[in-house]
């Protein structure tokens, strides 16, 4: 028996330029990404890599994002290996999509395109309109931070924090997904560890850090009324500090994330798509310590305010209520896409403009523009990132 290679890719060398004077921000980027597949019989091996290359210093590495085996069953599909899983409704801000860590890279693209695959195994069972699926990852793994970045627009530490020295464990979740009328719905359970790593007070008196335990239980829908498509979703989050240290700031916590889309796509094939992204602390329990000039703690307890998730989507560290607004086209039979999107805090006066547009002179090629804007007042971080606000221009080939 025969089996048979599919294959696709993409190369794409670009560069970003600072609006403020045009210097060239020095970030990695993905210049070249290849995905390669094996099938034969009922078996199937993905792999997915990508070269991530930085103008400056021409430093590169190849990454294999991801590679797994696949068996297909009469009942259903079982993965294992290095994998990106896909969960929620909403397109990218996603609360109960917490099987991947983020990679603060990319994190302004969509998708699984900003997520670090996990070695981790899948079972997926049908039956009828319900889809039963099991994930277990034998070994945590958090973001990927840009540590020492000056470019970076985030106030990144210079250098990752020391741990405490603990073994994180493994992790699972389960999903069932099913059907109601026009309805597609979900409902999901993670338990794992943070993906952010948080101070949990003093060991052998140094700050000590680490991932808390956090599990999340998660709802999602799809619905169609008339020409719009409805999508909603949101996560349960119950957090601990499960770790022995001198010190703990942190005993328990509880919070929500809420997503929900509208779509809405025009007679002449223009989509417009409106987000609402949310998060709320319910309740925390923990004390903070302020050290005096001579090293002796005074106890204050914990406020709402003070903390900050460690799991959930990443635009709730920006923001407690925010609206995201993108709008796309297609003209002269798909060889020009004009696209443009801004987010807004609906609490903090911060937010982001942005546009672009991409042409395809011939078949497998296409130009890019796109500017992006950060505006924020004193105090938000989109404020801290105004710096950042820049230009880019791209080049790709799609094979």
């Amino acid at each position: 028996m025969l089996g048979q290679i599919n294959y696709t890719g993409s190369i794409k060398p670009g560069n970003m330029y600072r609006l403020s004077d045009q210097s060239e921000i020095s970030l990695p980027f993905r210049l070249a990404e290849a995905e390669v597949g094996y099938s034969i019989g009922d078996f199937e091996i993905n792999t997915n890599s990508a070269l991530e290359y930085r103008w400056s210093n021409n430093e590169n590495e190849l990454q294999l994002r991801e590679t797994y085996l696949t068996w297909f069953p009469s009942w259903g599909e079982v993965n294992v290996g290095k994998q990106i899983h896909a969960w929620g409704a909403v397109d990218g801000n996603n609360p109960t999509d917490n099987l991947n860590p983020y990679d603060y890279y990319y994190m302004f693209l969509p998708g699984a395109e900003r997520k670090v695959g996990t070695v981790s195994g899948s079972v997926k069972y049908y039956w009828n309109d319900w889809q039963m699926e099991g994930v277990f990852i034998p070994a945590h793994e958090g973001n990927r931070f840009p540590f020492g970045e000056e470019a970076f627009p985030l106030n990144i530490p210079m250098s990752s924090p020391e741990l405490i020295d603990e073994e994180p464990g493994s992790e699972f979740g389960f999903r069932i997904q099913s059907t109601l009328g026009s309805n597609d719905y979900s409902l999901s359970y993670f338990d794992g560890r943070d993906r952010s790593f948080s101070y949990v007070g003093m060991t052998d008196s140094m700050p000590s850090f680490f991932y808390r335990n956090t599990s999340v239980l998660g709802f999602d829908l799809v619905s169609f009324i008339g020409d719009f498509t409805n999508r909603f979703e949101i996560g349960y989050f119950s957090t601990e500090n499960d770790t022995e240290s001198d010190m703990k700031t942190l005993n328990d916590a509880s919070y929500i994330q809420f997503a929900g889309q509208v779509e809405y796509s025009t007679e002449n094939d223009i989509m417009f798509t409106l987000q609402i992204i949310s998060s709320e602390i319910l309740e925390v329990n923990g004390t903070n310590y302020n050290f005096d000039p001579f090293g002796i703690p005074t106890e204050t307890p914990m406020i709402e305010d003070e903390f900050q998730p460690g799991m959930g989507t990443p635009f709730a560290m920006f923001t407690d209520l925010g609206m995201l607004l993108s709008v796309a086209g297609n003209y002269w039979d798909n060889a020009v896409e004009i696209r443009g999107n801004t987010f807004s805090d609906l609490k903090d006066n911060q937010s982001m403009l942005g546009g672009g547009i991409s042409y395809s002179p011939i078949e497998n090629w296409d130009l890019e523009l796109s500017i992006t804007h950060f505006f924020g007042e004193e105090g938000t971080h989109f404020k801290e990132m105004e710096e950042f606000s820049h230009i880019r221009l791209g080049l790709g080939y799609h094979f």
